[in-house]
């Protein structure tokens, strides 16, 4: 059994949904909840029912009180709006004052050690999307995720605390290898060149886009549409496709 979840782990979502030998059962579970057993499947497809749409304040406190349970640590003063969807809950953990707007994914079948993991006060505005095809997410204290935002890791992604990113920002780790010609892009495989570091008290104007392995250092501002391709120094102001540094904060 723990062989076949390292193994889900490591593969795509398409390799899952793709794989004629495995039941629709098991590739459900697979991208749902992992390797926990059918009883943790059960309370999630109930939550998911009766919890996930409900509207207004009574929606708000009981998704605060009952969703504690299925998380790996939750604090105190957690908000999720509706229609908010978690997939492998036991690998994320949630601070206090944590809020989580209506339509946002957060799935951590990738993740291993620390999991995805958002300390206290983080927000995550609506319709964003974080998730971990590999390695750990860890947003820190009092850091603000701007609506219709995609975090997705390959190898881990840090963001440190106070740190702003506005609407419609991509941060993506990993790319293909396509020096095989022979090969459909469905195909290939995924490659990453490391971790994406974001520094601390960082704004990420509207529609930045932050590719593999970058770091961004403390006090940095990415002006917006933005592509950073290589590491920004601390109290940088940097622009453009690929962004360049244009101006040291004093």
């Amino acid at each position: 059994m723990k062989e076949m979840a390292e193994e889900a782990k490591t593969r795509s979502i398409r390799s899952i949904l793709s794989d004629k030998r495995t039941s629709a059962y098991r590739k459900y579970k697979d991208l749902t909840i992992g390797d926990k057993g059918f009883f943790h499947l059960l309370i999630y497809e109930i939550l998911s029912f009766f919890l996930v749409p409900l509207p207004g304040a009574l929606g708000t406190l009981l998704r605060r009180v009952i969703y504690k349970g299925i998380f790996r640590s939750c604090g105190r003063g957690m908000i999720v709006g509706r229609n908010c969807v978690f997939r492998h809950p036991s690998k994320i953990s949630i601070g206090s004052n944590v809020t989580i707007d209506d339509l946002t994914l957060i799935d951590a079948r990738g993740a291993d050690g620390e999991g995805i993991l958002f300390e206290d006060g983080v927000i995550i505005n609506r319709n964003s999307i974080v998730q971990s095809k590999g390695g750990d997410i860890v947003i820190g204290e009092s850091v603000s995720i701007g609506a219709n935002s995609t975090i997705v890791s390959r190898s881990g992604i840090w963001i440190d605390e106070d740190t702003v990113i506005a609407g419609g920002c991509n941060i993506a780790a990993g790319t293909f290898d396509y020096s095989d010609l022979s090969k459909r892009i469905a195909e290939l495989e995924m490659t990453t060149a490391g971790p994406i570091v974001i520094g601390k008290n960082v704004w990420l104007a509207r529609g930045v886009t932050i590719l593999d392995g970058v770091r961004i250092g403390d006090d940095a501002i990415i002006s917006a549409g933005s592509v950073v391709t290589g590491n920004i120094p601390p109290r940088s102001i940097a622009h453009g496709n690929p962004a360049k540094v244009v101006f040291t904060r004093r």
